[in-house]
């Protein structure tokens, strides 16, 4: 009875290790491509990829407030 409460035991330790390993992979290109998110005004203006969008509003009325954003990468052209 003991061996299998370890055995239990383990697996479930090894099953929360698996799935704490799954999500932080899942989650690591949300991350790279937020680099500039939140960033005010001056630093966003001083990272080279990022670039700054200014305030306006939308056909609709929707006001949407100035934010910082990853630069487009170069599009490639087919011949």
């Amino acid at each position: 009875m003991f061996h299998q409460k370890k055995q239990s035991s383990s697996l479930r330790v090894l099953g929360i290790a698996l799935a704490s390993s799954v999500m932080m992979a899942a989650a690591a290109p949300l991350q790279a491509q937020s680099a500039c998110k939140g960033l005010e005004k001056a630093p966003c203006e001083k990272k080279e990829a990022c670039t700054w969008v200014d305030g306006y509003t939308r056909k609709d009325g929707a006001k949407v407030s100035a934010y910082c954003r990853a630069k487009g990468g170069k599009k490639k052209t087919t011949n």
